[in-house]
């Protein structure tokens, strides 16, 4: 069964959200456009790189991503979160005057599915300042505290640091 491509040359609203609790979080791209929403299964670093790679854009054409831009209530993730599939390589582009910016993702598929699904996410520079500034947020909102002794997340319900053998009870 072939997954459903999307293309919404026009979003009315972008977002890159995560949901669930630090440790345990799914990640997502969610679009509306044209009176269709769909949700993209992707994962941290995917939205972590998202975020980067539209400040390094928006930079070249002199916008700077401020804390002022985000707007939580705005950018949070909307229900129904059914994701249409996941995402395997994403890019993100824009033409030459720095206005429009292209966000394409591939759905990721075994190596004997024949052609994945695509969805292809047009915005304007407003809609990428908020996307990368909500991408960003959302990442950093789930950090967990790390062990000081060997730098790993520690979860709610404890860890098991390599440092102490796996011995022991760790206080931080």
């Amino acid at each position: 069964m072939t997954a459903e491509s999307f293309e919404f040359r026009s979003v009315e609203w972008l977002t890159a959200g995560a949901v669930g609790e630090p440790g345990q979080r799914a990640f997502y791209i969610q679009a509306r456009g044209s009176g269709s929403q769909v949700s993209l299964l992707v994962e941290k670093e995917q939205v972590r790189r998202l975020a980067e790679l539209a400040q390094e854009l928006l930079s070249r054409v002199d916008v700077a991503v401020t804390p002022d831009d985000l707007d939580t209530s705005a950018q949070a993730l909307r229900e129904p979160l059914e994701p249409a599939w996941r995402a395997g390589t994403m890019s993100l582009g824009m033409d030459a005057d720095g206005k429009n910016f292209l966000l394409e993702a591939e759905e990721l598929t075994d190596e004997e599915a024949s052609s994945p699904a695509v969805a292809r996410f047009w915005m304007t520079q407003d809609q990428l300042v908020r996307l990368a500034a909500y991408a960003a947020y959302a990442v950093q909102a789930g950090a967990r505290e790390r062990c000081r002794l060997c730098g790993r997340p520690i979860d709610v319900d404890g860890h098991v640091c390599p440092a102490t053998n796996g011995h022991g009870s760790l206080t931080v």
